[in-house]
């Protein structure tokens, strides 16, 4: 059962009696702090969090009794437990939370140091749910996280492509997430596999559709969302034994006589793979395939003559070259013949991906020769830290005054906000924060959520948008 009382930290459970007497109101934020990893950070996720663990009414009486049991014996008596401010919102506001979250809309990439989100309690018998949300609201930290890597990654496939291709239009499928296997959870590879569809067009995490679908379409359809190949993996490969291998790829090209086709090509011997099998013995059954038909050499492993994947995906690609033959585009750079291509997607991140084609590069190849799968990289190596979020009160109201609250420790890249904050964006584009008070210019943060009710409800079709890097 999802217990939205039982969705915080321990401590939280007893905070309702540690504020001063009188605190009516608790406002907080959300940010991305300076010093993160990437000076940009994309906010998603927030919609799927408040539709699955908020909207409605989400207190009931068997939550209510259910927690008091846990709290109760989790800290050896019923003192710690607010059961009256929970039966005030089960009463009182039919089991709705009185609560208000302004955002950026989703997507959006704004500079660290800013407010993305901020919380405040809408009821002043519940001041004390403001920060008891917290540990639940900044779950928003991982497909943010993840939505920011990929968008990173997808900026430096724009500058190679800018560099070294005159056809970029296959950018959005230039990284496959190979992730849900990798990640910890279902919902991780759901979350943090639709963080990465808000950038790209390519997945092999099927449950990330389902979520986009479920979460991020109004009529919960399918289409546009993500798309996938024809892929083997080392269990066909080698299910005819060494010898068998160019049997199963005859039998391959028959069952796919058209369509992308990709196929792992290092179950043995890869330099024979790609040079003999690929270049030689099906050499005229790959070119004779259909229209649009694509031939893609999936290696999967480093060898002892190539140590790293950057030099083993230029041998690669100088043997398809010598066998396939191709183009020379306008600014130089070898495009292979249309009908094969390379991709590499094993053990992968951001920085290994730049280093390959930095090489293709150096060795003359097109960056649009190339394909990439990220699995845990994309996924599971990712922390809260990496783009330091940070969730904080910075104004309280006890007894009808309003004050400003923060932090100030020696290390001063933790130091807080004050006030009641806005977002706005200054004539270039980019976000400062501001004091509420400041007429300056137009808050960007929506109101989309308040006492129960979702405000406002994000396309993924529009988030797309907000990423855009064009």
């Amino acid at each position: 059962m999802h217990n939205i009382v039982l969705k915080t930290d321990s401590y939280k459970l007893n905070h309702w009696n540690q504020y001063p007497t009188g605190t009516e109101y608790v406002y907080s934020y959300f940010e991305s702090r300076g010093g993160a990893k990437w000076d940009t950070t994309v906010f998603f996720g927030l919609q799927y969090l408040l539709k699955k663990n908020l909207v409605g009414a989400v207190v009931t009486r068997e939550k209510i009794e259910e927690a008091a049991a846990l709290a109760k014996v989790h800290f050896g008596g019923d003192a710690y437990f607010n059961r009256a401010g929970w039966e005030f919102i089960l009463n009182r506001r039919g089991g709705k939370l009185p609560v208000r979250i302004k955002a950026i809309p989703e997507g959006t990439p704004v500079g660290v140091s800013n407010v993305l989100m901020t919380v405040e309690n809408t009821a002043p018998e519940c001041f004390w749910l403001t920060n008891a949300l917290e540990s639940l609201l900044t779950h928003a930290w991982y497909p943010s996280t993840v939505a920011t890597l990929s968008r990173e990654t997808k900026k430096v496939f724009k500058t190679y492509l800018e560099k070294t291709a005159d056809d970029a239009s296959g950018i959005g499928f230039m990284l496959h997430d190979f992730g849900y296997r990798g990640a910890s959870s279902d919902e991780s590879a759901e979350i943090g596999g639709a963080a990465h569809l808000v950038n790209f067009m390519g997945t092999d995490t099927v449950p990330a559709i389902e979520l986009l679908a479920e979460y991020y379409r109004k009529d919960k359809n399918f289409d546009g969302i993500a798309y996938s190949v024809a892929a083997t993996e080392h269990s066909i490969m080698t299910s005819r034994g060494r010898e068998g291998e160019e049997q199963v790829v005859s039998d391959l090209l028959d069952a796919y006589p058209a369509g992308i086709l990709s196929v792992v090509s290092d179950s043995y011997d890869i330099y024979h793979f790609v040079d003999t099998i690929v270049g030689k013995t099906f050499k005229d059954r790959i070119l004779n395939r259909g229209e649009g038909a694509r031939f893609v050499v999936r290696p999967d492993s480093v060898t002892d003559e190539h140590k790293t994947p950057e030099a083993e995906m230029v041998w690669i690609l100088n043997s398809l070259w010598r066998n396939f033959g191709g183009s020379t585009n306008s600014k130089g750079f070898k495009v292979l013949h249309p009908k094969v291509r390379s991709l590499w997607g094993d053990g992968i991140d951001k920085d290994g991906i730049e280093k390959i084609l930095a090489a293709a590069a150096e060795a003359g190849f097109s960056a649009e020769n190339l394909v990439f799968g990220m699995g845990g990289g994309l996924l599971q190596k990712v922390h809260r830290d990496i783009q330091r979020f940070a969730f904080k009160s910075s104004a309280q109201c006890c007894n009808g005054v309003w004050h400003d609250i923060y932090k100030s420790p020696k290390d001063t890249s933790k130091a807080s906000k004050k006030g009641k904050l806005k977002l706005v964006q200054r004539s270039d584009g980019s976000y400062v924060t501001l004091p509420m008070s400041d007429a300056s210019a137009e808050c960007k943060l929506v109101t989309v959520y308040e006492n129960g009710e979702l405000l406002v409800d994000y396309a993924l079709e529009d988030i797309r948008k907000n990423a855009s890097i064009a």
